[in-house]
């Protein structure tokens, strides 16, 4: 299909049903996409520096209907945004969710990302979800972001998992075989409901069809009649960086691509061979054995630094540091549960944590020295641990230790995030 005709069609289908149509009113909680939004959680995975998003400039590049920018918005409070899409009736929807929630710093635009210049502005921050692998060149999609991203800005962009997504690109194909991808959305979509209803439970297209959400009008949409859909291998996400002169920074869900998490007990043997893999290597590797792992290849990036990532902090940048909290805490008012268990001499449990691959638990000891961290000012690591020695007979080596010890797991999972004057 031509690239122009390809274009008109994915404008055709948010022009008819804007993309994600979540009402205008509703506020933003989902607290995964706060955090993989939150220039602070990035910049911090890329330099292990706290920097806050006040007077920083940020793009959401294929906002459609202006939910993400919502997001985004939220995620970095004090910022300015900026929103561009293909669909005009999309963006309409934009401002109108802008306008309810009284957002002023923002303005939404009718582009292609793939020419951003006209803008004439450059970036801090650039969020585009869900939407290279509806180009037809993703790679001039992430040049076009790289023109206006300021030098230390950073990209959080991802593509549909080939992997993961490979039964809904069939029905996909299967559909474009009947001629029902060029129809509008309001005849194709009775269509494929029709024929996923007969399809045998056998089959393994089948068993995408689960759940309320998928089969709705959006959830079809998105999924099985979503036009120019396409599905990548993490080899493919970097041969598609380097051509347009990014830098791979993280997996947004870093903790998920950790190896020890798709594999629960040692591989001497194969541990040997692992341990030569580069990084992107092990992406791969991790992708092959565990290819239901995620719908969404979900990436930070940047221009390149030539750096490799920040070592782990040393007892010295600990010892002369100072420690915040993730501002998403912060706003989920983490404080309060420190303080209630306190009162009750209990434990606090951090549950879906964004940045932990589990749950966390910390014990009620550790919770009345760390209560101060969970504050609006940072606070020194030796004002904790001048805390902790009143509360234990320890002495001040081993309540360094202690406490040093706690925060660098907390810090490893972005609950805390260190300041040091010595980086």
């Amino acid at each position: 299909m031509p690239e122009q005709s390809t274009s008109r069609l994915v404008q055709a289908q948010f022009d008819e049903f804007p993309y994600p149509n979540v009402p205008i009113e509703q506020t933003v909680t989902d607290n995964f996409a706060l955090f993989a939004n939150s220039l602070t959680t990035a910049y911090y995975r890329r330099n292990r520096k706290v920097i806050k998003p006040e007077g920083k400039v940020m793009l959401n590049a294929g906002c459609g209907s202006g939910w993400e920018t919502l997001v985004l918005a939220t995620a970095n409070p004090g910022a300015t945004f900026v929103g561009v899409d293909i669909s005009a009736e999309s963006l309409k929807m934009a401002r109108q969710r802008f306008e309810f929630h009284q957002i002023p710093d923002a303005r939404f635009e009718v582009m292609d990302i793939t020419d951003l210049r006209p803008l004439g502005e450059q970036f801090d921050f650039i969020a585009c979800n869900d939407v290279l692998y509806l180009l037809d060149d993703p790679v001039a999609g992430l040049k076009g972001m790289r023109q206006v991203l300021k030098p230390d800005g950073i990209i959080r962009t991802n593509v549909h998992s080939l992997y993961q997504r490979q039964f809904i690109f069939n029905m996909q194909d299967a559909m474009e075989l009947l001629g029902v991808m060029d129809e509008p959305a309001a005849k194709a979509v009775p269509i494929l409901r029709e024929v996923m209803d007969a399809l045998h439970e056998g089959s393994f297209v089948k068993s995408h069809w689960q759940g309320d959400a998928i089969k709705t009008t959006n959830g079809i949409l998105a999924n099985f009649l979503l036009r120019s859909d396409k599905g990548f291998t993490v080899p493919q996400v970097f041969e598609m960086l380097r051509q347009a002169g990014l830098e791979f920074i993280s997996m947004v869900n870093w903790q998920q691509w950790k190896l020890e998490r798709v594999l629960n007990k040692p591989v001497p043997y194969a541990m040997r061979q692992i341990k030569k893999l580069s990084q992107e290597e092990l992406l791969h590797f991790i992708e092959l054995i565990f290819p239901n792992l995620t719908r969404l290849i979900d990436f930070w990036c940047g221009h390149p630094a030539g750096a490799t990532s920040p070592q782990p902090f040393s007892n010295e940048e600990w010892r002369d540091g100072s420690v915040h909290a993730h501002p998403l805490l912060l706003r989920l008012n983490a404080k309060a549960a420190f303080e209630n268990a306190i009162r009750d001499n209990g434990p606090v449990n951090i549950n879906g944590w964004p940045g932990s691959e589990g749950n966390i638990a910390i014990d009620p000891f550790s919770v009345r020295w760390l209560v101060d961290v969970f504050g609006e000012k940072p606070v020194p690591v030796q004002a904790l641990v001048a805390k902790a020695l009143d509360f234990m007979d320890w002495t001040p080596e081993e309540a360094f230790n202690q406490v040093v010890a706690n925060l660098k797991f907390l810090e490893e999972r972005l609950v805390v995030l260190l300041d040091s004057p010595l980086r």
